[in-house]
């Protein structure tokens, strides 16, 4: 299956590399770079998260890496992440 980022997503990161670079710059691309790579590898096994609690929506799935979370959703031909969050924050409850 295509992995495809939303609008809401790539934001998120763009956000989190931001915030990172203020102690790391280094650090902040390569970090934003293994949170892609883990949304990526979702197209070959998206079964590794798990069901969203929060929703009786069982194609919503969350990936957790350290203190993030990815949450994404299965469709029949895509997985979309529609938001990457530090667990310290609320989360948006994205809206299709």
């Amino acid at each position: 299956m295509r992995v495809r980022w939303t609008r809401f997503a790539l934001k998120d990161l763009d956000d989190i590399e931001n915030y990172i670079a203020l102690d790391d710059v280094g650090r902040a691309a390569d970090f934003v770079g293994e949170l892609i790579d883990l949304g990526e590898s979702l197209e070959f096994n998206w079964e590794r998260g798990t069901q969203a609690k929060w929703t009786k929506d069982t194609s919503i799935r969350e990936l957790y890496y350290h203190n993030y979370t990815l949450i994404y959703e299965v469709l029949e031909n895509e997985i979309q992440i529609h938001e990457v969050h530090n667990n310290a924050k609320m989360i948006r409850h994205f809206n299709r």
